[in-house]
């Protein structure tokens, strides 16, 4: 520190992110005793960011032996049995298990204090007070509360030392120490989820407030030195002119500015303002920029900007060697060897919301699991913006080449432009029912398996309820194909629910609903599919809800005809020859979700298995979806033996 003075007796004592100190000490006895107390808290805050690392560590260590010391069952146990319900509840060890992470989901999975944080569950707004709570105790704890008066040489002024220089260190040090995880929660190729097997997604709620947190800290560590510079230390202002002036002080002025750009630019109605693809880019660079900042603000600490620099350039370098795995080959046979993308068939559907896209085409690479989803870029728009879609359709494995169907919402932005290059494309070529081609260059695939498949045992089998809003389809879809095309699904109830707003959606994915209605006559597929119509009313009755039937179906959609869909499927007419088929008019109203899932476990889940409630649409679905999921989970009764009531929800939202 500048106030430290040597002479030929001095010897300099090494402190690990800080300069050395100068010792003897041969200032004044007030200064003496300040670098006393200041050196000591500085030991003992690098002692709380290795401490904080090591009880993320154990964090992680602990998750990842939960998924080890998980009970499994082997779904080769699985029959078609009537007896479903009467199959052994399990040992003692797999029904307390259960029945305790029943009963922490009664309690966590439900949101709450929406309107500050957001539609995330009580979990993760538990692990948030945990981390603030220890931020702010390990900010306060340590700090030497004293005041030294200590004289200026040549001058009848005095300096006011105090420990305020220990805490703005302290903040500063936690700061720097928060990054790599700030950074590790943002990422696509996500370490975190490898460890823990929760979705990257799902980390994006503590990745924002994590970057929050550094900003308030940065701001505290520059007022706190700037207090002390600027008014504390004397004489004014020559003091204040030197400080700022030293060019380790310049970076600090630069990196507190690009963490204040950070910080208002990824406010959601700062986002709205700019658009998310300026978001995206900004941040990145911005984010760059400020890691080397900081490093050359204080380097005596780069390990941190180092290593937050490497997750950051790894995750990128990552996501480039994916669409090079997936796009560099020969196109044809052994000819043409470079970077081919994907041409994809796509077809606009008009409705009074925007419209919807169904986008289709097959590029030979290996096969995803069902619920993934990939990051699409459209070279005949912007090679500069990726977006991410769920696949709609299920993968084929080698040698077939995977089969792409997605069913995108139009909106502003990037899928406004694809609607568009539809559009135009009727206009040329003076057909509205032709498709239009472009090309895709796809990047994935990313998320958790919604089937996770074990070698020589299988799927994990579960009373499978999946429940989808407008485009939310795209996730529900493929996994109700794949359940129920399973050997290992036999018997086991498998029900899909989607709410459309009008009975022409339908035509989005009437060749795969023709499928479905022909699985449900199979004598060993347990499923039944209902359909929500909220926006329109039957034409044969005035009532507020409505059952549909065959005759009221030909009525009421007569216009659906399958000759414009890409599939090429039957019209969606017939798909109500079968009693666990239903269409539902409901004329403005919604379905209660509650009573859907009450429902479903009492009639028709099996005792035997546990259930999974899959779901996507609206974020006031996935609320009431987290609400009455949590309500349905009954530790008490899963303890017994009745595996049925230990409900677990799996929410699609790359959001929240």
């Amino acid at each position: 520190m500048h106030i430290q003075q040597a002479d030929n007796t001095s010897r300099l004592v090494p402190h690990w992110g800080y300069v050395e100190r100068v010792l003897p000490c041969t200032n004044d006895a007030g200064s003496c005793g300040y670098l006393d107390s200041v050196y000591w808290m500085h030991d003992v805050s690098m002692l709380y960011t290795f401490i904080m690392w090591a009880v993320i560590g154990g964090i992680l260590a602990l998750l990842f032996a939960l998924r080890v010391l998980r009970p499994r069952t082997d779904s080769r146990t699985v029959t078609a049995s009537t007896n479903l319900d009467a199959q052994n509840p399990g040992s003692s060890y797999s029904r307390a298990w259960a029945s305790i992470q029943s009963r922490f989901r009664k309690w966590l999975l439900p949101e709450s204090f929406v309107g500050f944080f957001g539609h995330v569950s009580r979990l993760q707004i538990l692990v948030l007070a945990i981390l603030l709570g220890y931020l702010l105790i390990f900010s306060l704890v340590g700090i030497v509360y004293k005041i030294w008066i200590t004289p200026v040489k040549k001058s009848t002024l005095h300096n006011t030392r105090s420990g305020l220089g220990g805490f703005s260190d302290r903040v500063g040090a936690l700061a720097y120490a928060l990054t790599p995880l700030t950074v590790a929660l943002s990422t696509r190729e996500s370490l975190i989820t490898l460890i823990t097997g929760i979705p990257y997604q799902s980390l994006n709620f503590l990745h924002r407030w994590t970057g929050r947190i550094i900003f308030i800290q940065s701001f505290l560590h520059t007022l706190g030195w700037t207090l002390i510079e600027g008014r504390f230390y004397q004489p004014q202002p020559m003091t204040y002119k030197m400080f700022i002036n030293e060019t380790y002080i310049v970076w600090g002025v630069i990196a507190m500015a690009l963490i204040t750009f950070l910080y208002i630019f990824s406010l959601q109605r700062v986002i709205k303002w700019t658009g998310h693809e300026f978001f995206r880019k900004s941040h990145y660079i911005v984010a760059g920029v400020y890691f080397g900042a900081c490093w050359a603000h204080w380097n005596h600490l780069a390990c941190w900007m180092i290593a937050s620099l490497g997750i950051f350039g790894l995750d990128r370098g990552i996501r480039l060697l994916r669409s090079a795995m997936i796009h560099i080959g020969y196109y044809n046979g052994t000819k043409n060897f470079g970077f081919h993308s994907a041409q994809s068939a796509i077809e606009y559907f008009d409705d009074e919301d925007g419209g919807v896209i169904r986008m289709e085409f097959q590029h030979n690479h290996e096969a995803w699991d069902i619920g993934q989803h990939f990051y699409l870029t459209f070279p005949a728009l912007t090679i500069w913006q990726a977006h991410p879609m769920t696949v709609a359709s299920v993968p084929e494995y080698h040698p077939t080449a995977p089969h792409h169907t997605y069913i995108i919402r139009c909106r502003k932005g990037e899928t406004g432009r694809l609607k568009k290059l539809v559009l135009e494309s009727e206009s040329v070529n003076g057909d509205k029912g032709k498709t239009a081609v472009t090309p895709v260059i796809i990047c994935g695939p990313y998320g958790t398996p919604l089937l996770p498949t074990r070698p020589n045992i299988g799927p994990h089998v579960t009373n499978l309820l999946a429940i989808a809003g407008g485009t939310g389809i795209s996730i529900a879809l493929p996994l109700v194909l794949c359940a129920t095309a399973s050997p290992f699904f036999k018997g086991i109830p498998v029900d899909l629910i989607w709410i459309i707003r009008r009975s022409s959606n339908i035509r989005w994915i009437a060749s795969e609903l023709e499928e479905l209605k022909s699985r449900v006559r199979g004598q060993n597929v347990n499923l039944r599919i209902h359909i929500y119509i909220t926006q329109e009313a039957p034409s044969v009755s005035s009532e507020e809800s409505h059952v549909a039937t065959e005759k009221d179906v030909e009525k009421e959609v007569p216009s659906i005809n399958s000759s414009s869909s890409l599939s090429s499927g039957k019209s969606p007419n017939s798909l109500t020859h079968h009693s666990n088929f239903q269409i539902t008019y409901l004329q403005g109203a919604h379905p209660s979700l509650q009573n859907t899932i009450v429902e479903f476990l009492e009639s028709r889940a099996v005792s035997s298995h546990s259930t999974r409630v899959v779901a996507s649409g609206p974020n006031a679905m996935g609320a009431d979806l987290r609400d009455a999921v949590a309500k349905a989970n009954d530790g008490g009764k899963v303890w017994k033996g009745d595996k049925r009531w230990d409900v677990e929800l799996v929410w699609d939202c790359r959001n929240g």
